[in-house]
């Protein structure tokens, strides 16, 4: 490990003296003590990092070739993430790799292995690997901009069972736009259309589908008043296909079709202090194999401003901090395994209000402490619930149906340090409702921890 960072460091060093390149490194680590396991009230540890270094080699205006290595996450002690001893060597891997083509200033197309996200992340937030086209237009005096593109999520080869060979994996089809009302208002939409083909257990039945989703939303600021308003609806159609003459009637695909709201404001309620409030609504359905009102991402990363009862930092390792606003709460018992039910199976959906008060505390800290030029302490709280009540287990096995998830607390600090060094600590505590604490005495769920990040340009 230790070789090859080196390596890159002088790599980007060297190649820093040309004119046509620009080098760059992102780095960020955290450390977080964490007791998130419903089973158990365990603390645990983890220290990780994460190195970011870049390459861009600009040849003319019109053509720009982009390298961005990962580095990480390394586990401080972790065996499998290269952070133990004798462990040199692992989480080398290439984020992004394009070419960007730019004809005009009007147009942007971009091959290879590139950043996607639409408006709030919740359809599809990750790097991906296909062909992008950005466009701006003019439109009644104001921009509007459109993204056409057409990824490879996955891909992997298929064995000769028909006269026919397909290849199991994902495609998606992208559409977006967005128009700016004013230099204060605009809307959009983003549009994504899958289409997929999985194997099942039986070699001649393949899981096939067509997925749906767009996301129009809205983003104005009103004086003092700042919003922004996201709706998700999706449609997921599975459906088996029979090969070699096999018969696939009666075979159990039912339609998917659900929503998911986002909202997030704030309002400055004075030079220093501002207060936020964000609401996520994601559409859930009673029965595992029902009627399957449900909403789902391809790969969300969505930030519901909390810490816990978020996807944007759901935990270091994802292995036990999996209390997910869009990701956790399934209504299908823990003993279904089966992979062909899971892809088609209904979710308790969730109601997330959150409050927030952030206060900027530079001045106080200023000429006894020069070095940090900003600071911002923030205070945040959320209570959620399930959309439909679902029957839990208690120790005695009796079945009761619960909703309330729990009401989370959360305490942050941010220090822009110097230029670009950003320190932050938080605490953030669920206290758990019934959906965990239907008998009493569950111990609450508690995140401590910080981060430090920074860009090297």
């Amino acid at each position: 490990m230790k070789k090859i960072v080196a390596f890159v460091v002088v790599l980007l060093m060297a190649i820093s003296l040309s004119a046509q390149f620009k080098t760059g490194m992102a780095f960020r680590t955290r450390a977080e003590m964490f007791s998130m396991k419903e089973s158990e009230a365990v603390w645990r540890r983890i220290t990780d990092l994460r190195f970011n270094p870049y390459l861009s080699y600009t040849q003319n205006e019109y053509l720009t070739a982009k390298l961005v290595f990962e580095i990480g996450d390394i586990g401080f002690g972790n065996v499998a993430q290269g952070g133990a001893i004798g462990t040199d060597g692992i989480n080398v891997e290439t984020k992004n790799l394009f070419l960007q083509i730019t004809p005009n200033k009007n147009h942007t197309v971009i091959v290879g292995l590139q950043p996607y996200k639409d408006f709030h992340s919740i359809l599809l937030d990750t790097d991906i690997a296909g062909i992008s086209w950005k466009s701006k237009y003019a439109l009644s005096g104001k921009e509007l901009t459109s993204t056409f593109a057409w990824f490879v999520s996955s891909d992997e080869d298929e064995a000769l069972v028909d006269e026919t060979t397909y290849s199991f994996g994902n495609t998606e089809l992208v559409a977006d736009f967005e128009y700016q009302l004013n230099d204060k208002m605009k809307v959009g939409v983003n549009n994504i259309m899958e289409f997929v083909r999985k194997p099942t257990t039986d070699v001649n039945i393949h899981l096939t589908g067509l997925n749906l989703w767009s996301a129009p939303y809205f983003a104005g600021t009103f004086d003092k008043f700042y919003l922004e308003a996201v709706l998700g609806l999706n449609n997921i159609r599975p459906e088996y296909e029979g090969l070699n003459d096999v018969n696939v009637d009666g075979q159990y695909t039912p339609e998917h079709s659900g929503i998911l709201l986002s909202l997030k404001t704030k309002y400055d309620i004075n030079e220093e202090a501002a207060a936020r409030f964000n609401f996520l609504f994601r559409d859930g359905d009673k029965e595992y194999l029902g009627g399957y009102a449900s909403y789902y991402g391809i790969k969300s990363y969505y930030n519901s401003g909390l810490e816990i009862l978020t996807e944007a930092g759901c935990g270091l390792d994802g292995k036990d901090q999996v209390y997910s606003p869009l990701t956790y709460y399934p209504n299908y018992p823990s003993s279904i395994t089966d992979a062909n039910v899971n892809v088609i199976n209904g979710h308790a959906g969730i109601i997330l209000p959150a409050v927030f008060v952030d206060y900027n505390a530079t001045r106080h800290v200023k000429n006894s402490m020069s070095f940090i030029n900003n600071l911002k302490l923030s205070m945040g709280l959320g209570y959620a619930v399930t959309v439909q009540e679902i029957l839990r287990v208690g120790s005695d096995g009796m079945l009761r149906p619960e909703s309330w998830i729990g009401t989370e607390l959360d305490i942050k600090a941010e220090a822009k340090l110097w230029d670009e060094l950003y320190f932050t600590p938080y605490f953030a505590i669920l206290f758990p409702g019934e959906w965990y604490d239907y008998e009493g005495g569950h111990d609450p769920f508690t995140k401590i921890g910080l981060s430090l990040k920074t860009n090297l340009k």
